[in-house]
């Protein structure tokens, strides 16, 4: 989503990163409610509630994960979690500088 928000839409780095955060949160704002909704009332189809637990199951388990593993944060996924924040490295890897220059 980032990359398309990059590219496709010609936003800068930081506005491709809040656009992505604030799409995905209305999504899951949006599923929140529908399962809540569904699931509060009385459903005559037991796999329709199967499904959409199944579905919140997966999202939450998803979401633990990509905090568990060193895939998306590395070492620093204690911070992450902790704070809510991705902290990027600006360092070049070639040379260690931190002064990357963006284009």
């Amino acid at each position: 989503m980032i990359c398309y928000s990059l590219k496709g839409r010609g936003f800068t780095l930081q506005a491709a990163v809040n656009d992505t955060r604030r799409r995905i949160q209305s999504e899951v704002a949006k599923f929140i409610h529908d399962h809540k909704s569904l699931t509060t009332r009385t459903c005559d189809n037991e796999d329709v509630i199967t499904a959409a637990n199944a579905m919140r199951d997966c999202i939450i388990g998803f979401i633990h994960w990509i905090y568990e593993c060193d895939r998306y944060f590395g070492e620093r996924y204690e911070e992450v979690a902790k704070f809510g924040w991705v902290f990027m490295d600006t360092s070049d890897p070639s040379t260690g500088d931190n002064e990357v220059e963006v284009s």
